[in-house]
């Protein structure tokens, strides 16, 4: 795992330690999800959708790992982009799993742990899986499944707060502004989108 905050600040502190790994966000244009199943860095944010969204900096690059530290979920993919001007980040990863069955049940569990946005609600057209997490202070995760790959946007609404926690005292997760939630959400329809 990286040194970088926005890495520190990623799955893990997003409640998806529950399930023990890291996961990832879409399907880029042009990309399948068996390409994606047999090559996981391809379903990763790209840097020119990144920048588009005004995260203009890479700030751990793209990697693959056979070593997920999940039973069932062995491949997966990270990368993370920062906006150094307005001190926030986000975390695309990519969760491969052997069967949509696998995939279903670390979904399932999610579901009954960590902490609900529940003023905000992910976008149906992220299907019935989807679900939106606060970790601690202001980093927040929208996840879904598509087939046996689990898809993760994270995002960290404050980047220096999450580099300067040398602890690991639990802060109260804080709901997303309303462009806080906009940016996510564009982000994850727009990496939906390419998967379909």
């Amino acid at each position: 795992m990286s040194k970088h905050p926005l890495r520190r600040a990623g799955v893990m502190a997003v409640g998806l330690a529950s399930i023990g790994a890291s996961l990832l966000v879409s399907l880029p244009a042009g990309a399948s999800a068996s390409s994606v199943a047999s090559a996981p860095i391809k379903g990763l944010l790209t840097s020119a959708q990144a920048k588009g969204l005004g995260f203009t900096e890479t700030a751990t690059k793209a990697s693959t790992s056979n070593k997920t530290g999940v039973s069932g979920c062995g491949r997966g993919a990270q990368v993370a982009y920062e906006n150094s001007h307005a001190k926030t980040g986000i975390i695309s990863e990519v969760l491969v799993c052997k069967t949509a069955k696998v995939a279903t049940a670390l979904i399932a569990k999610e579901k009954k742990v960590g902490s609900v946005v529940a003023s905000e609600k992910p976008p149906k057209a992220l299907g019935a899986t989807a679900i939106e997490r606060a970790a601690e202070g202001k980093t927040y995760a929208i996840y879904w499944q598509q087939g046996k790959i689990i898809e993760l946007l994270a995002f960290d609404a404050d980047i220096a707060a999450t580099s300067n926690s040398s602890t690991s005292t639990t802060v109260p997760a804080v709901p997303p502004t309303a462009a806080q939630q906009r940016t996510m959400v564009k982000a994850a329809l727009e990496q939906n989108a390419a998967a379909t």
